[in-house]
């Protein structure tokens, strides 16, 4: 335990640097936190996955292990604004959670989100966090391709990765793993002193930590396709993937090269060996509908792209073209793209010819509302999210789109019943309970609109907003016996959560 403290104090210092770098920085040196060494999916003769009732699981508990990906988890949303569109994480937790169903560990809880980071990457935290970054989702040419990636990332929580490197070198001290993570930050900063850094750490010993990291990385290539088949995706899409990374890569030189080229090298030997693992699992049935994958994709990039003159030609472009994957997805794409440059009209018309072709199409409902809304048409935008409630009673964005509608329309008890029902039904964004707080503000409950804005803190890891909200909430309680001890009951959990975190200070 003391050893594992230690470990934390480490990791948790070493995160915190996190906030004074910049994303081209940062994104590199994510991965190589959440696991010490550097994810490269290299392949190796055997894999050797751990037998039941190993020690590592004594090693740390999976509680212990969870507190460790929160404490990365808080710690990077207070260092990068994740991206927050409830249909794209809506999309990316889908897919997660599909694939988790069909891992070795279905019952595992996990936590997907995207960083806005147009680097092509993804990385895993100890305690089933998984990050992707929107340059891997924008690059990937089908939802197979980016499965295969998350397949490979929940392979590393499932095998609880790190804390069979950390058992494997229990004969290596703190300060040498502390010297491995500080040379990575330098190398990130400084290419030339990383170098000289690490030469000096491998001198140390720690090659065995990154002989081993490797090792686990060829068991989570190998377990990943085997998940990636069983939920019914195509397993040539990881070595297609790869390949066309590896031809795209002859076009770059030095610190140009994709980040993922960088940290997940691509060999020609990898591709074959992957694409022969493949070749035994044969071709996946041909999906029904992969569209949503392709909406999002699209989306997504209307999000993170601001220069709207060049993203519409884009779209022209390739509709003019005729050769996009998706044709729907490119319209979808170039309405939303109007919408955002204010020309309302022609995205109604745009969209409205879309909703004509696949009328039940949820993205297209929500599009075409929000263009109403955005007019300022917002009797019409409310009664396409009624309409729509009917057919998806429980669906996270549809919900909160109407809820941040109902509040603009000064509707805030109607907004409490959509949102209380997203927490009823398992939704724990930090986005949801905001709004919950300023439902209850509007409707002057004030010691609830407290206690919603100190859950919204807590939930990104700000621990003292959160119980300085939580205080007030107990302080306007005075008298509602109920809400009282439901709050105290809070204030006493976070405290305890600031004592654990002290320790690893």
């Amino acid at each position: 335990m003391i050893n594992l403290i230690v470990f934390i104090v480490s990791w948790n210092r070493v995160i915190g640097e996190l906030s004074r770098m910049d994303m081209n920085t940062r994104s590199i040196t994510l991965i190589l936190l959440c696991l010490l060494a550097p994810c490269r999916f290299a392949f190796a003769a055997d894999i050797a996955l751990p037998e039941i009732g190993d020690s590592a699981g004594a090693l740390v508990s999976p509680q212990e292990e969870y507190r460790i990906g929160q404490a990365f988890y808080w710690r990077l949303q207070q260092s990068v604004d994740l991206v927050d569109d409830p249909e794209v994480t809506s999309y990316l937790s889908r897919l997660g959670e599909r694939l988790v169903s069909h891992s070795d560990a279905p019952a595992l809880s996990f936590t997907f989100f995207m960083v806005p980071d147009p680097s092509i990457n993804a990385f895993a935290a100890p305690g089933g966090f998984i990050g992707v970054n929107s340059g891997l989702l924008l690059t990937s040419q089908q939802e197979d391709e980016l499965a295969s990636v998350l397949a490979h990332e929940i392979a590393h929580v499932t095998q609880r990765h790190l804390l069979r490197s950390f058992e494997q070198n229990s004969q290596m001290n703190i300060p040498r793993l502390a010297a491995l993570v500080g040379a990575v930050l330098l190398g990130a900063a400084d290419a030339q002193a990383g170098v000289a850094a690490m030469t000096i750490v491998q001198a140390s010993g720690v090659q065995a930590q990154i002989n081993h990291t490797r090792a686990h990385e060829a068991e989570a290539d190998n377990l990943g396709m085997q998940n990636l088949v069983r939920s019914g995706f195509d397993a040539q899409a990881m070595p297609t993937f790869f390949e066309r990374l590896q031809q795209s890569s002859r076009f770059y030189n030095g610190s140009a090269i994709p980040e993922f080229l960088r940290t997940h090298p691509v060999t020609t030997s990898r591709i074959a060996e992957a694409r022969g693992r493949a070749v035994n699992y044969g071709r996946a049935p041909l999906k029904q509908d992969d569209l949503a994958f392709y909406l999002i994709r699209e989306k997504l990039r209307v999000n993170i792209i601001n220069n709207l003159t060049e993203l519409k030609q884009f779209y022209v472009t390739a509709l003019e073209a005729g050769n996009a994957r998706r044709k729907e997805a490119m319209e979808y794409g170039y309405a939303l793209a109007l919408l955002k440059s204010g020309e309302y009209s022609r995205a109604r018309t745009a969209m409205t010819a879309l909703i004509e072709q696949d009328p039940e199409r949820l993205a297209y409902q929500l599009a075409l509302a929000e263009i109403e809304r955005s007019s300022g048409r917002l009797e019409q935008a409310l009664a396409i999210y009624q309409r729509n409630q009917r057919l998806f009673p429980h669906d996270y964005a549809l919900a909160t789109a109407e809820a941040k509608l109902l509040l603009q329309m000064k509707a805030p008890e109607k907004a409490e019943d959509i949102l209380l029902d997203q927490v009823k039904v398992g939704h724990e964004e930090g986005s949801l309970y905001k709004l919950l707080a300023q439902a209850y503000g509007d409707m002057n409950e004030t010691s609830e609109a407290h206690r919603w804005l100190a859950e919204y803190y807590y939930q990104s890891g700000h621990l003292k907003f959160a119980l300085d909200q939580f205080k007030l909430s107990e302080k306007a309680a005075i008298g509602d016996r109920y809400q009282e001890a439901k709050v105290k009951a809070r204030i006493e959990d976070v405290k305890a959560t600031q004592a654990l975190l002290k320790e690893y200070e």
